[in-house]
């Protein structure tokens, strides 16, 4: 081996044992700004399909922080959102839900704006709770659909969104019956009266309204109102005529007519 031969792989050993003492981060930063932006994006996004988020997820937000009005920086920002949307865990839905708004708020008039929005919802109706827990999540998601079918009544989502917001209802209107059921039982008919005109006001779709309509017949009876009583027990008769609840209502009070005497006699004054 010639004394050349031997200074350029010495030369080269040192370089490897730099490069090697370089921390895994450094060494990161310096491959992705040695790379074009179209290379990382693809280098994140093939991670991402094998399932490996955080290398994955490090390519994409350097491309998307530091090519942010470019874009393929904007496309970055939404797979990084899209990225932890997918774990489908708590965590992800909420990393992925702040992801999204900024996005919008960063990018309003991004021709994929509608996509974030929908996302978005999506975010908030994954972690929707049962009816007997509390409503947050679902309020939310609610705020989030109505916001897509007004901004964006053309966009390919609107249809999957108008049918997961008569969900989303639904299960808000269940919630607030199982209140008002929950006085009822307890016979406390003013708290239960309160929750069962908001289904009325609010929910008119209500799969439940039979019952509602019945209950809160019973519950104006008891305060004391047998005419507003009466008025809900005719819609609920004449909206639901096959609902077996109809056959228990009360009957109805039978008028009082005068006896013919009694009609002479106050006519002859």
């Amino acid at each position: 081996m010639t004394r050349f031969s031997t200074a350029l792989g010495f030369s080269l050993a040192l370089l490897a044992a730099g490069c090697s003492s370089l921390d895994p981060a450094t060494r990161l930063t310096r491959e992705l700004l040695s790379m074009p932006k179209e290379e990382a994006y693809a280098r994140g996004d093939a991670f991402l399909a094998k399932k490996k988020n955080e290398q994955g997820r490090q390519y994409l937000r350097f491309v998307a922080e530091n090519y942010a009005n470019d874009p393929i920086g904007k496309q970055a920002a939404l797979r990084l959102a899209d990225s932890y949307y997918d774990e489908k865990t708590p965590l992800g839905y909420l990393e992925a839900l702040a992801r999204y708004k900024d996005f919008r708020n960063r990018y309003p008039s991004h021709p994929r704006s509608d996509y974030a929005l929908f996302r978005l919802a999506q975010c908030s109706d994954r972690q929707a709770e049962k009816p007997d827990r509390d409503q947050t999540n679902t309020r939310s998601a609610v705020a989030a659909y109505r916001d897509i079918l007004r901004t964006y009544p053309d966009s390919p989502y609107a249809s999957e969104a108008r049918a997961r917001l008569r969900l989303m209802w639904e299960l808000l209107a269940e919630h607030e019956f199982r209140v008002g059921h929950f006085y009822f039982k307890k016979r406390a008919y003013a708290a239960a009266r309160g929750r069962f005109e908001t289904i009325m006001t609010a929910f008119g779709e209500y799969s439940g309204m039979p019952q509602t309509l019945y209950e809160a017949g019973i519950a104006e009876s008891k305060l004391g109102r047998p005419a507003d009583a009466r008025t809900l027990w005719d819609k609920l008769e004449k909206d639901f005529p096959a609902n077996p609840l109809v056959k228990k209502l009360p009957p109805r009070p039978k008028e009082i007519v005068p006896a013919p005497e009694a009609v002479t006699k106050v006519t002859a004054r």
